[in-house]
């Protein structure tokens, strides 16, 4: 009897939402697609360096824009200030990333790469390029850029909403 139930629950939730609706939603396309490619980058890229991809994102930022504090790693990162501040934790203990005060406001704290981080990037960055090369011949020239074009648009609108708190 239970069993029975729980098929016709299943069925409510389908008929509820129909395949081809959630199909036309495209931020659970990317987040699908997100999702797969950060889990196949993790285990083919970063397993060997016993780093994990939030980690990764945080490593990457600093190599690319230098000593952040905490809001501007997480943004950068794409990740939430909290969770980042979490993670940030962890690499320290790792000894791959330093933190000081921020010599302006001492309430920041700034982060920046240590040897040990720098040398987990120069190591793994050419394998990042590669797994991204990957992908990117899935498509002819024309559509990566016009497919780097469409993202780097919607990313525009994301983040000018953001900016915006209480828009709906």
């Amino acid at each position: 009897m239970v069993g029975s139930e729980y098929s016709k629950v299943d069925e409510i939730i389908v008929a509820l939402i129909p395949q081809e609706d959630i199909d036309q939603i495209l931020n659970i396309r990317i987040l699908r697609l997100a999702s797969k490619l950060s889990l196949i980058f993790q285990r083919e890229t970063l397993r060997p360096a016993g780093v994990k991809a939030q980690q990764w994102r945080i490593l990457v930022s600093l190599a690319q824009f230098g000593e952040l504090h905490l809001r501007s790693l997480a943004r950068h990162s794409s990740q939430d200030p909290a969770h980042t501040s979490r993670v940030v934790k962890s690499m320290i203990s790792e000894g791959w990333i330093a933190s000081r005060p921020d010599q302006d406001d001492q309430r920041r704290i700034q982060y920046s790469l240590t040897d040990a981080g720098t040398k987990i990037i120069k190591a793994y960055w050419p394998r990042a390029q590669q797994f991204a090369a990957d992908i990117a011949e899935l498509f002819d020239d024309d559509e990566f850029i016009k497919i780097r074009d469409m993202l780097d648009r919607a990313n525009a609108l994301c983040d000018e909403r953001i900016k915006k708190p209480g828009k709906s």
